[in-house]
């Protein structure tokens, strides 16, 4: 408990991404540690910085047609899913909340011919997608710059891959799409939690990827799942995602119970 404290106390000093290679290996690997809580009540502006262009997506384009692999998915069932939901000759319309590969894309349209894809992401992300979709003539794929923009369209699948958890406003963005989502919702590669109602959510410092700081939400399922209620979605599945492995020792003293790194998926009644 020891290391606990030192570990939470140490990271969240000023210019703490920086610590020698060898004090975080001592604190951070041995002690499988991935996540501390931080001091914000809400996430840092530019807190997730940009990776992509152009070029990376046409590396990732060219690489799916040599190969037939994704460069990179957070939850490797969701083809075999959307099989199980929908024929393949049917139409349906899918949007993929932050989505930002395009192989992504060509991996699902390539199974359902007939599906409607929508996309949205930042600004900086959607003129990238843009460009490759002119370029390649993507004719089913719809990029959305706002909210507003994904509110003209009703969807039968939303997909937050691993991105719920990186959107300041994620209450307002579900109360806008739960009542035009008409079957399922799946967020992947998220972190939940149970107990503690008064806290719905608190921001969490990662640190797996430093000096490159990133900070993100956990999340309270219990008051998550209430709000999917209103709208009369139940939970179908609720699997831990094991791409990644942590330790959660640096959380017991917020008393809350539970916390893991899961794939959830609701269908509506």
């Amino acid at each position: 408990m020891k290391n606990i404290y030192l570990i939470n106390k140490i990271y969240n000093l000023p210019f703490s991404e920086y610590i020698s290679g060898y004090v975080k290996k001592k604190l951070l690997k041995n002690n499988k540690i991935t996540f501390i809580p931080s001091k914000f009540k809400t996430l840092p502006l530019n807190n997730h910085p940009i990776q992509n262009s152009i070029l990376q997506q046409e590396e990732i384009i060219e690489n799916y047609k040599k190969n037939n692999k994704l460069s990179f998915n957070t939850f490797s069932g969701l083809k075999f899913l959307l099989k199980k939901k929908f024929e393949k000759e049917s139409s349906f319309n899918f949007l993929d909340f932050g989505g930002d590969k395009l192989d992504f894309y060509l991996d699902i349209c390539g199974e359902f011919k007939n599906i409607n894809y929508f996309l949205i992401n930042l600004p900086e992300v959607n003129k990238i997608i843009k460009t490759m979709k002119d370029k390649y003539n993507y004719k089913n794929l719809t990029i959305l710059n706002n909210l507003d923009e994904v509110k003209k369209n009703q969807y039968d699948f939303v997909f937050f891959g691993s991105t719920l958890q990186y959107l300041n406003n994620y209450n307002d963005i579900l109360l806008n799409i739960l009542p035009i989502t008409k079957k399922h919702v799946m967020f992947s590669a998220t972190h939940f939690y149970s107990g503690n109602d008064s806290l719905k959510k608190f921001v969490v410092k990662q640190l797996n990827f430093l000096p490159k700081l990133l900070y993100l939400y956990f999340i309270n399922l219990d008051d998550l799942s209430n709000q999917f209620k209103k709208f009369n979605f139940y939970v179908e599945f609720d699997r831990l995602n094991k791409t990644h492995i942590s330790s959660y020792d640096t959380f017991k003293y917020l008393k809350i119970n539970n916390i893991k790194y899961t794939d959830i998926f609701f269908s509506k009644k």
